[in-house]
């Protein structure tokens, strides 16, 4: 079967919802006068920060279709931000009071902008960061937005903003060519005052024997040690799970999580690829996006559901079947707790 056809009957099977393939608008925030250089020293405790400096928040209401979301653009690393940076989050959180910040560091160029209109098809919650290393990888995950034709830019006013020809955006990508000593990222600071939370990364795969499921993909930052939610069993859904943990970015000893999805399906029918630490969560998350993997919303699924869980250790180390009971909650968030 070839590969268009595989993925517009994958697409005819699953329902529209999943991820949005129409228009998206984004409508600039207007401008706060409570967020200027005075709070921003204020939120960041530097000192160095001038009253008249001048700020522009890359921050917007966006429209997917049915859904209304707002996102930001800034330098980070997903924990810590640059001082415009924490003024967008600043921004972001007057729209919603309350609702928690999904943070997204994207750290490579070549598919930055494949990330960034991912997540905004896809994503269902309220309030969405893109956080980016440097210019090079921001220019690429935020230049689009002013001529894909996919997007459609509108101003406070709610006046639409044309898009950048093709020979603005060459004569854009010359200068910045021509530009040699580019400035190093400015100093980050820490996010506080703001609830976080990880951002679902959900894909659709088939096997080759026709079976689709939903596979996630979790960051365990350092050793495992960043627990999962509570919840993150209801991001693949299905009636067993498996939840397996991955120790070596993708390539290493020929490993393939594509591969290993397919295997794990022959049992199960969501999957979700634990990462030890973020260099594996981010090997993993670009070899999907490279197979150009559908990115998907979480399955709609009864208050009662209740999946058998088998947890799988690194190399099938240990394996662990069990009801959601196994792990423990800690608050609303709750967190999960490998039980061998």
């Amino acid at each position: 079967m070839g590969e268009a056809k595989r993925k517009r009957q994958e697409r005819e099977t699953w329902p529209d919802t999943d991820s949005y393939r129409g228009t998206i608008d984004l409508h600039v925030l207007p401008s706060v006068a409570a967020i200027n250089g005075a709070r921003i020293r204020e939120l960041t405790g530097d000192h160095t920060i001038q009253d008249s400096t001048r700020i522009i928040l890359r921050a917007f209401r966006a429209i997917v279709g049915p859904r209304t979301l707002h996102v930001g653009f800034c330098l980070g690393d997903g924990e810590t931000s640059s001082a415009v940076g924490i003024a967008v989050i600043e921004r972001l959180a007057m729209e919603a009071p309350g609702a928690a910040l999904h943070i997204v560091p994207i750290v490579h160029e070549d598919i930055a902008w494949d990330i960034v209109m991912r997540l905004l098809r896809s994503f269902t919650g309220q309030l969405l960061l893109f956080a980016f290393p440097n210019s090079d990888v921001y220019d690429a995950g935020t230049a689009p937005v002013s001529y894909s034709k996919h997007i459609r830019q509108f101003d406070p006013e709610g006046k639409q903003l044309d898009r950048l020809t093709d020979m603005q955006h060459r004569r854009i990508l010359e200068h910045k060519a021509a530009i040699l000593d580019r400035p190093p990222p400015p100093k980050f600071y820490a996010t506080q005052g703001v609830e976080q939370e990880d951002t679902p990364w959900i894909f659709r795969i088939t096997t080759p024997g026709g079976k689709t499921i939903r596979a996630a993909v979790w960051d365990g930052r350092r050793n495992y040690s960043h627990e999962m939610p509570a919840d993150i069993v209801r991001w693949v859904g299905g009636n067993k799970i498996a939840i397996v943990q991955v120790e070596s970015p993708v390539g290493a000893n020929l490993r393939s999580s594509l591969q290993l999805t397919h295997q794990l399906t022959e049992d199960f029918d969501g999957v979700i690829h634990w990462a030890r630490d973020t260099e594996t969560f981010q090997s993993i998350l670009r070899s999907f996006i490279r197979l150009d993997l559908d990115s998907v919303s979480p399955p709609d699924l009864a208050d009662e559901w209740e999946p058998e869980i088998t947890i799988i250790g690194a190399n099938g180390s240990a394996k662990v079947t069990c009801s959601p009971d196994c792990y423990h909650s800690e608050g609303e968030s709750g967190s999960f707790m490998m039980v061998v």
